[in-house]
């Protein structure tokens, strides 16, 4: 398995080189750093999740939507069908890459706003955790589409419902229900690194991160079977 995920980890490296993310987060890094250092003597550190939470949407849960369309559109995946490589070793390349790309934006722009006047463990925790979910969900979301002009729309929906803890967190509707959203957990994590959180919130933002890891992973690889390996075996 190890010989199979690190070709394809390097591949995807490539890939995302190749189809302009490396540049575009760093694009975002620069700029970001460069916007927020006027505000940030202004602004309240307790804000911090609510811009990690948006931000990473852009380099996860969009960023596997354009890499999966590109694949299509390149037969990628076709030829993927054929190969050695297992539906857990696609999916886990695209995580830990897209993950690693995210994270490493997101925390380069807190460290440099922010410094380290917090918990950067569970800042960091909590980004990983985040990231995580919005790959897998994204590729859920993306693998039954063919082409960008179908998925856009679908795609607006989707991030509106994946926002709504942001109701919750800035105060403006709060109701226990909240707890049952798959992103809640891991922007509870986040919040704990700038302010103090009751125990068991944090043990929930944690596990309830990993249940929903574990069963977004289980729906990504039963999408890739229903909408990509049979549609093209029936094509």
């Amino acid at each position: 398995m190890i010989n199979r995920l690190v070709p394809t980890l390097l591949v995807d490296f490539r890939q995302q080189v190749r189809y302009g993310f490396i540049v575009a987060s760093l694009f975002t890094m620069i700029v970001f750093i460069a916007m927020l250092s006027q505000f940030s003597q202004y602004g309240s550190p307790v804000f911090v999740p609510l811009f990690v939470f948006g931000n990473l949407m852009i380099g996860t849960f969009f960023f596997i939507g354009g890499m999966v369309l590109f694949e299509k559109g390149e037969g990628v995946l076709q030829a993927l069908i054929v190969s050695p490589l297992r539906v857990e070793e696609y999916l886990g390349s695209k995580v830990l890459t897209l993950t690693a790309l995210a994270f490493i934006e997101n925390m380069a722009i807190v460290l440099a706003i922010f410094g380290t006047g917090y918990n950067v463990l569970l800042l960091a925790a909590g980004t990983i955790l985040a990231a995580v979910i919005y790959v897998l969900l994204g590729f859920v979301m993306v693998s039954r589409f063919k082409s960008i002009s179908e998925y856009l729309m679908p795609a607006a929906f989707v991030i509106v419902a994946l926002m709504l803890p942001l109701v919750d967190y800035l105060q403006i509707f709060e109701t226990p229900l909240v707890y049952l959203h798959p992103m809640q957990a891991p922007l509870l994590v986040m919040k704990a690194a700038f302010v103090p959180v009751e125990s068991w919130q944090l043990a929930y933002g944690v596990l309830y991160s990993l249940i929903v890891i574990a069963v977004a992973f289980v729906l990504s690889k039963r999408a890739f079977d229903r909408h990509i390996i049979n549609r093209k075996g029936g094509n």
